[in-house]
């Protein structure tokens, strides 16, 4: 029997700023880059677990065996919680659902700061579908 296996590795892209537009036509700050990034409470093992438990592979990938990575892209808030998940990298519509619902799911983050400040911003978090 084939087992499930779940690859985590964490990357962050890019360095900067990037604007977003706001109900009311006010563009807003979202970094790429804090001082300090937002951490998933209990940090990065945690995250791991968190995953290992939430994410279920999807039966369709399953059967057709496809395996492979996910990039997906969230805005952790200045108040720790996740909004406008997207996937940047498809792996199947199936496996980018899950991802999705995964990461909807998450309980609130540490944010980052910037110059002592509370900051939203983007994280990348690619996930990869593996089987064993």
């Amino acid at each position: 029997m084939k087992k499930l296996g779940i690859l985590l590795v964490f990357l962050l892209f890019g360095a900067g700023i990037s604007f977003a537009q706001e109900k009311g036509g006010i563009p807003r700050q979202i970094l790429t880059v804090a001082e300090q990034m937002p951490e998933f409470p209990g940090g990065v093992e945690a995250l791991k677990t968190y995953l290992a438990k939430t994410l279920h592979y999807p039966k369709s990938a399953y059967k057709k065996e496809i395996q492979g990575r996910v990039l997906a892209r969230f805005i952790v808030e200045p108040d720790g919680s996740i909004s406008d998940p997207e996937i940047l990298n498809s792996l199947s519509e199936d496996c980018d659902k899950e991802t999705l619902r995964v990461i909807r799911k998450m309980p609130r983050w540490h944010p980052a700061r910037q110059n002592n400040a509370f900051v939203a911003v983007y994280y990348t978090l690619p996930i990869t579908f593996s089987l064993d």
